[in-house]
């Protein structure tokens, strides 16, 4: 699971009329199975969104061509296949030669490379 730790409660989780520092501290982000949840001190967990998932770059098709993959993770056209072949990038086949790549797989990708470096 990743954190990330900011230092307070967010002030749009106080209730009104209440004070910050009754409320539990914002411990930082968590995403266990598979949805991203705000995650308190007192272990509180809030999804970030109804349903608990987060859409994440909804400007971006559902599906991207690996090349904007490559581009969205700012890495080469082939290091992005390499990825993608290994399965270190999610990817669904469209059709007998196309894959595409789920727009929350740059996030996943992401996640993965963050909890490694913290490992």
């Amino acid at each position: 699971m990743h954190h990330e730790t900011p230092s307070s409660t967010p002030p749009h989780l106080v209730a009104e009329g209440e004070s910050s520092q009754n409320a539990p501290d914002f411990a930082g982000v968590v995403r266990p199975w598979g949805k991203f949840f705000n995650l308190f001190s007192d272990g509180t967990l809030i999804p970030l969104m109804t349903g608990g998932s987060v859409d994440i770059a909804p400007e971006l098709p559902m599906l991207l061509m690996v090349e904007k993959t490559a581009d969205q993770l700012r890495i080469g056209r082939t290091r992005a296949f390499v990825l993608v072949k290994s399965g270190e990038i999610e990817s669904i086949k469209v059709d007998e030669r196309r894959r595409r790549v789920p727009r929350e797989a740059i996030a996943d990708y992401i996640m993965h490379l963050r909890d490694q470096a913290q490992a």
